[in-house]
């Protein structure tokens, strides 16, 4: 894993921690702002996430293409 995702996976584990509070009843006037910030920091991850997965997509795709244009299996491809 990179750092990138590793920044992620704890923000995500951030996240959802931060909506203990909430279901305890805990809501100070500060607290919303953080379940705004944190909303914001979910939907960055998601972009970031669903970006990668289309790259890898993509160049899976790029793969398959050119082992078929070449004749040989995929698996057979350097």
């Amino acid at each position: 894993m990179r750092r990138a995702e590793i920044a992620e996976s704890i923000l995500i584990v951030v996240a959802l921690a931060s909506l203990w509070p909430l279901l305890a009843g805990y809501r100070p006037p500060w607290y919303t702002l953080w379940l705004l910030l944190m909303l914001a920091a979910m939907a960055w991850v998601a972009v970031r996430r669903l970006r990668r997965v289309r790259a890898a997509a993509e160049e899976a795709k790029r793969k398959r293409d050119e082992a078929e244009r070449s004749g040989r299996p995929p698996w057979l491809q350097p």
